[in-house]
């Protein structure tokens, strides 16, 4: 468990220092720091922060006491004059070591995420594909290798289209980028057939129109996909030099959820009210949890940033119950919704502090 947390020096927090429970309540005004205390966390878990910039500046320093079996042991994140880098007891550690020993993993869930159900098709590649980069180690080296095959490849179709290289210099890197493509896709294959199995396990969060998570991709899912995309490329290779674009692959791909009305499937968002989305949404972050645990068999500690507007009184009791097995540190600008169940946290009242 996550027991105490000590900021020095990160935006609007001069020095902080902080006790936590299993279960930690911190009500403070817009502007009092909440949503820091939640990115520090996050960063020290070794995720980029949800708001502002992700380095830290010289001088900013995170240490938290993680206590494991009764017996504590300090984490920090350290920025010095020259970089960032790692501690554990003491002592300097690279990031993929320090990410190696860190005994949990962080998942946050705030207002900013509604956004992940209503706007660009990027944020919701991106979502995915940060949940896969902090689970599977392999993944970010997948996705490094298909982004440059594709920037290699466009660079190439402006090239061709401008007369500087011929056509048949395509062939490697469309083989390339069906090879990394493919490996990619297994990756966010993965994720998608979790979440549609995972999604019965939740019922409160989807059973009330029964949903379905919906991905939507620009090639077909066949027997031997790379075969398949290395052909899509060669059939729509005057296209590709035409635009300077590749028009196949993850890049493009999108996902959300569909509900059938009338014998029809339509997006959720054209349908749902925004408290009924927010429940879905948070459906969706409970399998997230569920998914980087399992895969890494890591506790997870859950950080909830002020996300209860648009939520009545019994759906906020929901959410609640379902966290009672993690560790959890909320923010609110007021009092939780549920009075009663107060006592189940500590509270820290940065007005107070």
């Amino acid at each position: 468990m996550l027991s105490s947390l000590s900021i020095t020096s990160f935006r609007g927090i001069d020095s902080l220092d902080i006790s936590l429970g299993l279960r930690t309540y911190i009500m403070g005004t817009n502007g009092s720091g909440k949503t820091h205390i939640l990115d520090a966390i996050h960063m020290l878990a070794g995720s980029r922060p949800l708001y502002g910039e992700s380095s830290l500046e010289s001088g900013s320093q995170f240490e938290w006491v993680f206590l494991e079996s009764d017996l504590p042991k300090n984490y920090r994140l350290v920025r010095d004059d020259i970089r960032e880098f790692f501690v554990i007891q003491g002592a300097k550690i690279t990031k993929p070591k320090y990410m190696q020993a860190l005994p949990w993993r962080t998942v946050h869930i705030s207002p900013f995420d509604m956004n992940l159900l209503y706007f660009a098709p990027s944020m919701r590649r991106d979502y995915m594909d940060h949940i896969l980069s902090r689970t599977h180690e392999q993944f970010s080296h997948t996705k490094r290798d298909y982004d440059l095959a594709m920037r290699q490849r466009n660079a190439l179709l402006k090239k061709i289209r401008d007369g500087f290289a011929k056509r048949e210099d395509l062939d490697f890197w469309d083989h390339k980028f069906a090879e990394y493509a493919y490996t990619y896709w297994l990756y966010r294959s993965r994720y998608r057939d979790y979440v549609r199995a995972a999604m019965t396990r939740f019922p409160t969060f989807f059973s009330k129109y029964s949903p379905i998570f919906h991905y939507e991709s620009n090639w077909i899912d066949t027997e031997d996909s790379q075969s398949f995309i290395e052909k899509y490329l060669l059939d729509n290779r005057e296209r590709d030099i035409l635009t300077g674009h590749t028009h196949i692959g993850p890049h493009r791909d999108d996902w959300g959820f569909r509900i059938e009305k009338n014998g029809e499937d339509i997006p959720v968002e054209s349908y749902l009210s925004r408290g009924e989305m927010k429940m879905l949404l948070l459906g969706l972050k409970m399998i997230e949890m569920e998914y980087i645990s399992s895969e890494l068999d890591l506790p997870v500690i859950l950080l909830v940033d002020d996300i209860f507007a648009e939520l009545d009184d019994i759906n906020s009791d929901i959410f609640l119950n379902s966290l009672m097995q993690y560790q959890i540190i909320l923010t609110s600008q007021k009092p939780l919704p549920n009075h009663e169940k107060d006592h189940n946290f500590i509270c820290i009242n940065l007005s107070n502090a």
